[in-house]
């Protein structure tokens, strides 16, 4: 059988050297013995030591002992692992293969479809890069090559004795067309008629250095631009040209246990309450310490951190009137449930508020009565509030929910419906306390809209999600908001859009809706397209002159 070998050979006279390749290796064997022969001992030359020839023959178990991956086994090994045989001792003919037994007249749940895997090539880039995965390049049988895979797991040193380093990066190039966002010179206020057009340049690089298993390095630098109009003010998030979003390092401290201190993306969950903010064309970043325990079902991160504010043109500094810290667990121990827990500390002295947040999120599938996983999905998720604001005290909060289904139909749609809420202030008048959520550092562009013209607080919204994936390549998204005040006596506030008292009443509840439409094509693994086009219908909220608001964007993506 062809097998997989390492060869490393040591001479101090010729150096060192260290060979991957499939051979017999009973051939192998031989014509190493052949050639060590005829070289003879080594002789040292004159002020060198004289180190033994050593050749070592290394067998990955990985490659050739049977593969427990169903159709996939590796090298030619032959599979074990009963990839074909009915599970849980279904009786022959009752079910067929990929079964599984539960009470019933024949045991059995109907059979699920085997989803493919995924070329880890497309799965390498995380949403955070320090997270980025490479591991399948280790592997000997590995059949993708992407781009940029030349520069990752790079061995340094004889045999990689001075560790690894991956180097990548990012480039992004996204087009909009506004219509009624606002962002223009002499009519900054969303709803109104108001156009922009504008490109968005976005270049990121980064150095992963893993020293060993014990100590590792990662620095990431961005560039991001703006071409526009004279006309349109720039967003927050348009522009920093030149500047560090992570350069930390990272020391095992146990098996368990790891510590990390510098400048650091923070991402967690679904994004609700801790966000790189990756639709920002200059993300979102913090700069401090944190602490990370993983075990068994557990994964625990603590940290204490200063909000990182962006500066366009000087080098950013982290804000130390602004600290974000807490805890965000996560435990996969209770089935097919997954469920995060967390605490979050926001304090902003410039602000003068001190807000604490403790929440919990729980998703999963869900079984249907007989024990069978049908495609049926959930998903809720919801935070306390408290601490104080601006002299009083908060009490404020938000839950969302869902359930979804994934239906046996052509393009594979999978479809959720969702309802979210943010409390709001019905006014200072009627409560002394202060009930309008703060919705922390979030994705906020996934949520409630794409054109950003709702933010976490103050809105209750049913909406529903379709996504379908007609080709291999090609993925479809279309999402569906209604969107009331959660008091009608407080206006909501915009995300990316100028909103609040200058174009809302305060005696109207109805917002308004919203349609989001996204196409999305694989190019390359890593290289994409996306296309997007979103429809604001102003409720009787937003008052006159009116305009409903158009988006159209258009996206390029290319990950190495």
């Amino acid at each position: 059988m062809t097998r997989f070998f390492k060869v490393c050979s040591t001479l101090t006279i010729f150096g060192a050297f260290c060979v991957s390749t499939p051979v017999h290796a009973a051939d192998l064997q031989a014509s190493l013995s052949d050639a060590l022969a005829e070289i003879g001992p080594a002789q040292p030359a004159d002020g060198m030591q004289y180190v033994t020839n050593t050749v070592a023959f290394v067998t990955p178990a990985s490659c050739c002992e049977p593969s427990c991956e169903c159709d996939e086994p590796s090298c030619g090994c032959e599979p074990s692992c009963g990839c074909e045989d009915p599970s849980c001792g279904c009786e022959a003919g009752c079910c067929g293969s990929g079964c599984c037994c539960v009470a019933g007249p024949c045991g059995c749940c109907p059979a699920a479809k085997k989803a493919p895997k995924p070329n880890p090539c497309a799965v390498s880039h995380k949403g955070v890069y320090y997270a980025n995965d490479f591991s399948y390049l280790n592997k000997p049988c590995h059949k993708h090559c992407c781009l940029g895979d030349s520069l990752k797991q790079m061995s340094l040193g004889p045999c990689g004795q001075y560790g690894k380093l991956d180097i990548g990066g990012e480039l992004r190039l996204r087009y909009h067309d506004e219509h009624g966002m606002g962002r223009e010179a002499g009519n900054n206020v969303g709803f109104r008629d108001t156009d922009n057009n504008f490109l968005l340049t976005r270049l990121r690089l980064y150095a992963n250095y893993k020293a060993n298993d014990y100590l590792r390095f990662y620095v990431e630098g961005i560039y991001a631009g703006l071409n526009s109009e004279a006309a349109y003010l720039p967003r927050p998030i348009d522009e920093n040209y030149g500047d560090l979003l992570n350069a930390f390092v990272d020391v095992k401290l146990t098996d368990c246990l790891t510590a990390r201190y510098g400048r650091q993306e923070l991402l967690y969950g679904a994004q609700r309450t801790v966000s790189p903010l990756d639709w920002a064309n200059t993300r979102r970043t913090f700069e401090g310490a944190k602490l990370m325990y993983a075990k068994d079902d557990w994964k625990i991160d603590g940290f204490w951190t200063e909000f990182m504010p962006v500066d366009a043109d000087d080098f950013d500094s982290p804000d130390d009137d602004q600290q974000f810290y807490g805890m965000y667990s996560t435990y996969t121990g209770l089935g097919t449930t997954t469920a995060d827990i967390y605490y979050l500390g926001y304090k902003n002295e410039t602000s003068n508020f001190d807000l604490h947040t403790a929440g919990l999120r729980m998703f999963g599938p869900m079984k249907s009565c007989d024990g069978c996983d049908r495609g049926w999905m959930y998903e809720v998720e919801g935070a306390y509030q408290g601490g104080f604001n601006a002299g009083t005290d908060q009490e404020a909060g938000f839950a969302t929910g869902g359930i979804g289904k994934k239906l046996n139909a052509p393009w594979s749609p999978t479809v959720w419906v969702y309802y979210d809420y943010a409390s709001g202030n019905p006014s200072a008048a009627v409560n002394n306390s202060n009930n309008a959520y703060n919705q922390l550092f979030p994705l906020a562009h996934k949520y409630l809209g794409f054109i950003d013209a709702v933010a976490r607080q103050n809105v209750e919204s049913p909406n529903m999600l379709i996504t379908m994936k007609p080709t291999k390549k090609l993925s479809l998204l279309a999402w569906y908001y209604y969107f009331m005040s959660n008091q009608s006596g407080s206006t909501v506030p915009g995300v990316a859009i100028p909103s609040g008292a200058a174009n809302q009443n305060t005696f109207s509840d109805h917002l308004g809706s919203e349609l989001d439409l996204v196409a999305k094509y694989a190019l390359k693994p890593r290289t994409d397209i996306l296309l997007g086009y979103s429809h604001f219908w102003a409720g009787n909220k937003i008052t006159a002159p009116a305009e409903d608001i158009d988006f159209f964007y258009a996206q390029y993506s290319l990950r190495f």
